[in-house]
């Protein structure tokens, strides 16, 4: 794990020549690697997770990202692009917000078998239809 809140990490070219290049967006030790495609509009997450971490590289789209500790109110915000990977903690509430069609390459530490997933995942009530207005409005700088 890098950090105990979420963060953009640095993704690394490892090797750029005429033929393209290779661009390293995770080198931590995982179990699974998903692709999920984000309708515009849709709000994803809203959970935490006792173990598990993850990083969410943007492919195409963009997320309004809120997160907060477990034991806090205070809610952060961060405006993640195409290109960029989001690395997510253990124990932060999270949720995503998708203003455009998304898709992400998802890596997490745990497998992502529905039973793995369920008993490390705790589900709230963070971010919804009714709330989300009010908080683009407060955090994000649209």
């Amino acid at each position: 794990m890098i950090s105990d809140k979420s963060i953009i990490i640095n993704n690394v070219v490892r090797d750029e020549d005429k033929r393209g290049k290779i661009l390293s967006i995770v080198d931590d030790k995982i179990k699974n690697v998903s692709i999920i495609s984000c309708v515009s509009g849709s709000i994803r997450s809203n959970h935490y997770h006792l173990s598990d971490f993850h990083y969410m590289y943007v492919l195409e789209g963009e997320i309004d990202y809120f997160f907060k500790k477990v034991d806090t109110d205070s809610v952060e915000y961060l405006k993640v692009n195409q290109g960029e990977n989001i690395f997510t903690p253990p124990m932060e509430i999270h949720a995503t917000h998708f203003p455009v069609n998304s898709t992400l390459i998802v890596s997490s530490l745990n497998p992502r078998d529905q039973e793995t997933y369920e008993k490390d995942t705790v589900r709230v009530d963070f971010v919804n239809e009714h709330n989300i207005n009010d908080l683009l409005k407060k955090y994000s700088n649209n």
